[in-house]
């Protein structure tokens, strides 16, 4: 015999012997094993929405229209399936999510990797300019006021030279895609 079927068949007549058994026979591994799957299968029914009545609807649809497509195009069982299963798959309206993830898909797509490079570097090249003007201003101002080359104005003036880059950056990224 196949080892698969081999398998089921032993799985099978082990179910049987353990369902057969009281609950003094089972070992308490064996009966935690039992509630541990009465529970999952409770769980399941549970959190599972009922939905019998749209899939009922959707089924009958689709006998319907594998009967018409038989005796109109004289298809196969199987072939009508697969052709009803690939028009209701077509026609079947996209949900939130997907018609959302197919904008997404089609900004990115659009989007052209020289503008996404020209606004990598213009954030970049704002970003030097705005720590190197700091840092110019800091040195100045620190020499004037305490005759220090380096204190706690140093980094201030970095802090606000790096947001100075930032603020020069999205200004460049605003005017790149404002002329796309």
């Amino acid at each position: 015999m196949n080892t698969s079927t081999d398998n089921k068949i032993q799985k099978f007549a082990d179910e049987m012997v353990k369902k057969s058994l009281s609950k003094d026979q089972l070992s308490y591994p064996e009966r935690m094993s039992l509630k541990l799957q009465e529970l999952h299968e409770k769980t399941k029914q549970n959190l599972k929405p009922d939905r019998k009545e749209e899939t009922d609807e959707i089924a009958g649809y689709l006998k319907d229209y594998m009967t018409q497509l038989m005796t109109e195009e004289n298809l196969s069982e199987e072939d009508a399936l697969n052709k009803a299963i690939a028009i209701f798959r077509a026609e079947r309206p996209l949900s939130d999510e997907e018609s959302k993830a197919q904008e997404r898909q089609a900004y990115y797509q659009s989007i052209d990797p020289q503008i996404e490079e020209s606004i990598g570097l213009g954030y970049a090249s704002n970003l030097f300019i705005g720590i190197v003007l700091g840092a110019i201003i800091e040195i100045f101002g620190q020499i004037l006021y305490s005759g220090n080359l380096i204190g706690i104005v140093f980094f201030l003036m970095l802090g606000l030279g790096l947001l100075l880059g930032i603020a020069l950056g999205l200004n460049k990224h605003n005017r790149i895609i404002s002329q796309k």
